[in-house]
């Protein structure tokens, strides 16, 4: 970093972790197989770049700020194994891959991890704050307990696997953080599978994101039949005219209950 005159700016999630210690950990938590394809977002440094380097058969990196590119182009020069990308996680299209791994920043972290419900891997590792990832594991009946640890619970298996102490970074973040796996989880039951295609239509009005949830669910056969199934749930108006992606952790609670008590009868 100093040969290629990058500063660090912690306001800005800058954070490089530096403890080798602490990386081969992480990069053990991802069980990485031989013959699999990684996906980093935000390498910086690249520091945990490089010890995933030495586990996947290939690894392909997004990095949105374009001051670390000299660094990772140089640091890893010789490498075939190993693709870099300049965008934003957030947007851009993220290429398949098995495993997914990131030191990820704070301020992108919700918004990220939404993303991933639309995404295929076997696992993916991230270093979040501590309380990011007690949100993501919080029971109903805690205070902790959000939209968030709904969505992430119905789509994920979490792993806690270790906090990280402060002094493993340069410069030392301000807040707690911890390593976490998230598994796909299978669905359950129907109900699950409705709400899965529901949330992952986000973009759609609730009516029809559900209407198309039914059929892809395997629930409804055809448009007409998901329609006359909507409307015996009797959800109210204001639930159905919302964008799916807007719905209040109430919302997706009483969609659940009422498809759950429509199902089972």
């Amino acid at each position: 970093m100093t040969k290629h005159k990058v500063q660090i700016d912690p306001a800005l999630d800058e954070q490089q972790l530096i403890d080798p210690m602490v990386i081969k950990r992480f990069t053990d938590y991802c069980e990485i197989k031989p013959e699999e394809t990684v996906l980093e977002i935000g390498p910086g440094a690249g520091n945990i770049t490089e010890a995933l380097l030495e586990k996947a058969r290939y690894l392909i990196c997004i990095e949105k700020n374009p001051k670390y590119f000299p660094v990772l182009r140089d640091r890893f020069k010789e490498s075939i194994k190993i693709k870099l990308i300049q965008d934003d996680a957030l947007k851009t299209y993220l290429p398949k891959h098995d495993r997914l791994a990131s030191n990820l920043p704070y301020m992108m972290a919700e918004a990220f991890l939404q993303r991933t419900f639309r995404v295929d891997f076997k696992s993916a590792t991230f270093i979040v704050s501590t309380g990011f990832s007690e949100i993501l594991q919080a029971q109903s009946t805690e205070e902790e307990y959000t939209k968030l640890s709904f969505l992430s619970q119905l789509f994920y298996d979490t792993t806690y696997h270790e906090t990280v102490p402060k002094e493993a970074y340069l410069p030392e973040p301000r807040t707690s953080t911890a390593i976490i796996t998230l598994k796909p989880r299978p669905s359950q039951d129907p109900t699950e599978m409705i709400l899965k295609e529901l949330i992952i239509q986000g973009d759609k009005y609730t009516k029809n994101a559900l209407r198309e949830a039914l059929i892809r669910a395997e629930v409804c056969s055809s448009k007409k039949q998901a329609r006359n199934y909507i409307g015996d749930l009797n959800l109210e108006e204001r639930i159905l005219q919302s964008w799916a992606s807007r719905l209040s952790l109430t919302d997706l609670q009483a969609i659940n209950q009422t498809l759950y008590t429509k199902i089972t009868g």
